[in-house]
C-alpha cells in the first residue's frame, strides 16, 4: 500500500510540474526529475519516438546494439521498455537524446564496461557493474547486425546466448522460468523464455539443455563462456534470489 501511495504521489506531481518544465532552470529541473523519477531511468521522449531515436544513432555511426524483443520494433507492448548496449564513448551522445521526465517509452542502456552510468542498476550500483561481462558486451557490439529498421541487433549465436543470460543471472525467478526440472517456477514471468530460446538456436547451431531451467541453463552459459566471474556474480545476487540461494 505504500509503495502504491508513493507511485500515485509521483504521478500526481509529475501532471503538476509537466506544464511548467520548459520554463524551469536546469537545477530546478533536475529537482523536479529526481521527485518523480527517484530511480533516474531514462525515456524516449514522445517527440523524438522510438524510430527516430534509434535513426539519430545510425545517422551518428553510434555503435548500438538493441539486445532482445526486437522483432516487433518500433512497436514495444505497454508494460515492457527497449534495452540497448552501446560503446562506452557513445554513453555521452546517446544520454543527451534521452530524458529523465518520465513520459515516452522506457530505455535501458548498457554499456560495454558499466562506465557513464551504463550499468546495471546505476541508481543503487554507483561502482558501474556492466550488465555483461566486458568481454561478451564487446563482442555482442562487433558482431552486431543491421535489424529491420535503423537499430543493430545482435547475431544470432549471441542473441540466443544474451536471452538465456537474461533470464538467469538478470531475472532469476523473475523470468518464470523452474530452478530446476523438479521444481516448479516461483512466480509467472512476462515472456515464455522456453519457446523463444527453442526457436532461435537452430539458426544459431546451439543445442539447448532438454529441461530449460535457472540451473540447467547456467550450466549451459558456462560450458558456452558465457558465466561471469565469482565477484560479477556476487554483485548481482542482492537483485536475483535465485543467486543468493544456488550460485
Amino acid at each position: 500500500m505504500k509503495q502504491l501511495l508513493k507511485r500515485r504521489w509521483r504521478q500526481a506531481l509529475r501532471l503538476i510540474l509537466e506544464p511548467v518544465l520548459p520554463v524551469l532552470g536546469p537545477d530546478t529541473r533536475q529537482w523536479a526529475e529526481r521527485q518523480v523519477n527517484p530511480r533516474g531511468n531514462r525515456y524516449i521522449p514522445p517527440a523524438l519516438a522510438i524510430e527516430g531515436f534509434f535513426r539519430a544513432l545510425h545517422e551518428a555511426g553510434t555503435p548500438h546494439v538493441v539486445l532482445r524483443w526486437f522483432e516487433d520494433l518500433p512497436r514495444v507492448g505497454r508494460g515492457h521498455d527497449v534495452d540497448i548496449l552501446v560503446s562506452d564513448d557513445s554513453m555521452a551522445f546517446v544520454g543527451n537524446l534521452l530524458s529523465k521526465w518520465p513520459r515516452g517509452k522506457k530505455i535501458d542502456v548498457f554499456s560495454v564496461t558499466g562506465a557513464h552510468g551504463g550499468g546495471f542498476r546505476p541508481d543503487l550500483l554507483e561502482d558501474g557493474l556492466p550488465g555483461f561481462p566486458p568481454a561478451i558486451g564487446a563482442e555482442i557490439i562487433e558482431t552486431r547486425r543491421r535489424g529491420h529498421g535503423p537499430w543493430s541487433v545482435p547475431a544470432p549465436r549471441l542473441h540466443v546466448l544474451g536471452l538465456a543470460y537474461h533470464a538467469v543471472y538478470l531475472k532469476g525467478y523473475q523470468s518464470g522460468l523452474p530452478p530446476d526440472a523438479a521444481t516448479p517456477p516461483r512466480q509467472k514471468g512476462s515472456r515464455d523464455y522456453p519457446a523463444v530460446l527453442r526457436r532461435l538456436a537452430p539458426a544459431a547451431s546451439l543445442e539447448l539443455p532438454k529441461d530449460i531451467t535457472l540451473d540447467s541453463l547456467d550450466h549451459f552459459l558456462a560450458d558456452q563462456g558465457w558465466r561471469p566471474r565469482p565477484a560479477h556474480l556476487e554483485a548481482l545476487k542482492p537483485f536475483n534470489r535465485w543467486l543468493a540461494e544456488h550460485r
